[in-house]
């Protein structure tokens, strides 16, 4: 066997890229946003909850980071966590004018999210991810109503992944920190979507009245 069949048989890391933009290989960067931007785009939906803006921010996210790639430092954490570092400034900004602020942060202890939250275990059972799947719209909007500290630790966590240091490296947090964050998190997430689902309950239950009403008046 020839030829291009053994072509990018090693993929090269992200520093090994990193350096090869800045000794003016720009086109170097092109590999790092197809292995980042899945990534990058699903974290700040989930902050965002816009699917449009999440595609325009990560794309600022991507230009920033190329902009001050000279910033970058591997001696001081990965490629990754310094690109989600940046994702998370610019959602920041972009949610800044968002006057609405989440007033209450206490934690129910005998309250969990776990079921409904995507299943991060490698091993874990497919049904378990297809009902998460099935959940994650709900997951997401909800997520859009708790503050933004929980919602970076639990799109973190949930939806790229991390383990818990590189979230905390991310956030630049303490390890205790993002347990916390991510606990109360869960706490917050369950009252949304309790509350979520209490207000469909009711909408459903009006419609049903409506429709009855109307068929009486036939």
């Amino acid at each position: 066997m020839t030829g291009g069949s053994v072509i990018n048989a090693t993929v090269p890391g992200d520093e090994t890229l990193v350096a090869l933009v800045l000794k003016g290989n720009s086109q170097a960067f092109a590999p790092l946003v197809e292995r980042h931007q899945r990534g990058i785009v699903n974290f700040i939906y989930a902050c965002v909850r816009s699917g449009e803006d999440a595609n325009d921010l990560a794309q600022e996210t991507f230009m920033r980071a190329y902009a001050h790639l000279r910033t970058f430092n591997p001696t001081l954490g990965k490629f990754s966590t310094w690109l989600y570092q940046i994702a998370r400034n610019v959602a920041r900004t972009h949610l800044g004018k968002e006057s609405r602020r989440p007033q209450t942060e206490d934690l129910y202890e005998d309250e969990t999210i776990e079921q409904r939250l995507p299943e991060t275990r490698r091993d874990a059972a497919p049904e378990a991810t297809l009902i998460a799947a099935e959940d994650e719209a709900l997951v997401r909007d909800a997520l859009a109503h708790i503050p933004e500290k929980m919602r970076a630790a639990l799109a973190l966590r949930f939806f790229n992944h991390l383990e818990y240091q590189e979230i905390a490296d991310t956030m630049q947090v303490t390890l205790g920190n993002v347990k916390t964050l991510i606990h109360r998190g869960k706490a917050a997430l369950a009252r949304e979507l309790a509350q979520d689902r209490t207000a469909g309950l009711v909408a459903a239950s009006m419609q049903k009245e409506v429709r009855g009403r109307e068929l009486l008046s036939l």
